[in-house]
């Protein structure tokens, strides 16, 4: 993954894209594909379409590529076969698989069978290691030495074809594709015409498995002090090569990964679908549901020796702590999209709608398993409904509060990384306990 920070200002883009006909801001003209991509991830899906008709041919696989996983996944969810087929002609096979591995089965399978024997072998090659295996992602579009050339046929080959190279040396393989090791492109200018490759060939113990994982490949690369490695079966046969730029999308997604894991969300797009965003969310609902059950459970224990209204007591960690993962699930996207850009005020409603009925569909629903639970737990229907209500008002003011409070934080100089998630728990405690414990003052006191 590259850094997704934008480059430009999504206002005045947005605005261009709601008129009709469409003419993009002067400063579209310049971006580079990892700049569209960054774009991208801060737009809408209908905005998205509107827009990929003004991305240049050449860059749009890599777009697709460098985008944000669950951006891209949303956005070729809702693109044609026959465009995304335009994207994937003409792309390196790691864009390729990114594209390919967020398709159904049959969609790729019917994509692959539209591209060029050489290419389809390459991916069916690649198909067979798993998501996490470098294999999978060996650039097989790399030049390649055969080490029974001579300097001079060499030479004139570079010279006679558009071959670039900025590591300055050339993988060198044999006839039967195995890696030998690697020429200086210094010694074949400085070396006789008539000398083989072979002569030159300097042996190279740095490869890569190619069932390595991407993390360890990364850290190969990073500690070889060069461009790229090649990557190699067992057997020693050339499948490709994973460049220190591919090692730094490596990490950059791993970064990213773990902050987004703080908040539970992943690597979700800021305009998922609703259904979509609440179907992933439930899980670690549920699962601060249990803990916070157990919580009550124990205070519960001592429930014999205490008069009705302790039962409140037992049960307001639930109404805090619902309320507080799910504030802070907004929280992290919110942060993440001020820190990259992608959120402002021309689709800061579009994510406070949609994080509001997010909230509201998962408080109603885990609201309805708790009245089921509190029913049989103290057999008192007043107790349970009051318990549902707050947790449904305290999840979606806590949603609320997770996009309000970064924002204002933004514009007071505030970093809201770090004042966010304290404030964000003030006001899901404060609210919660206020709402249940004044709804069961005027249930139970007359």
């Amino acid at each position: 993954m590259e850094n997704h920070s934008l480059a430009i200002d999504l206002e005045p883009l947005i605005a261009a894209l709601a008129i009709e006909p469409i003419e993009l801001p002067d400063v579209c003209q310049t971006l580079n594909s990892f700049q569209w991509a960054g774009v991208f991830e801060g737009l809408t899906n209908d905005q998205r379409i509107k827009l990929w008709a003004f991305i240049p041919v050449e860059l749009q696989s890599t777009v697709l590529a460098v985008m944000r996983e669950d951006a891209r996944n949303q956005f070729i969810a809702v693109l044609p076969q026959q465009v995304i087929a335009e994207a994937i002609s003409s792309a390196t096979n790691a864009e390729v698989m990114g594209i390919l591995d967020v398709l159904p089965k049959r969609t790729a399978a019917k994509l692959v069978n539209k591209l060029d024997p050489v290419m389809q072998s390459v991916l069916e090659t690649s198909l067979s290691y798993s998501s996490n295996q470098v294999g999978r992602y060996a650039n097989a579009n790399v030049y390649t030495v055969n080490e029974k050339a001579s300097v001079k046929d060499l030479i004139n080959e570079i010279k006679s074809s558009d071959i670039t190279n900025d590591g300055g040396s050339y993988f060198v393989v044999d006839d039967s594709l195995i890696y030998v090791g690697e020429v200086k492109i210094s010694d074949i200018l400085n070396s006789s015409q008539k000398t083989d490759v072979k002569e030159l060939v300097i042996p190279n113990e740095k490869v890569i498995l190619d069932q390595a994982s991407l993390l360890e490949a990364s850290d190969l690369v990073r500690g070889s002090n060069k461009a790229a490695l090649p990557i190699v079966t067992k057997t020693g046969v050339f499948l490709g090569q994973f460049s220190i730029h591919d090692a730094l999308d490596v990490f950059q997604a791993h970064y990213e990964e773990q902050l987004a894991h703080m908040g539970k969300v992943s690597d979700e797009d800021l305009f998922a679908p609703v259904a979509v965003s609440a179907r992933r969310r439930a899980v670690w609902l549920g699962i601060n549901l249990v803990t916070a059950f157990l919580a009550s459970f124990v205070i519960g224990i001592f429930d014999a020796v205490l008069i009705e209204v302790v039962a409140l007591a037992v049960l307001m960690p639930i109404v805090a702590s619902m309320g507080g993962i799910t504030g802070s699930q907004t929280l992290t996207l919110t942060i993440r999209g001020l820190a990259t850009g992608q959120l402002g005020k021309g689709n800061f409603k579009v994510l406070r709608s949609k994080e509001l009925k997010v909230a509201a569909i998962n408080g109603v629903l885990w609201a309805m398993l708790v009245t089921v639970v509190t029913m049989y737990w103290f057999d008192n229907p007043g107790l349970s409904s009051i318990l549902a209500l707050a947790m449904v008002v305290n999840m979606t003011i806590a949603s609320f509060a997770g996009i309000m409070i970064p924002m204002i934080l933004d514009k007071l100089g505030i970093d809201p990384a770090l004042a966010g998630s304290v404030i964000l728990t003030t006001v899901t405690d404060v609210t919660g306990f206020f709402v249940f414990l004044g709804s069961a003052t005027l249930l139970f006191i007359h």
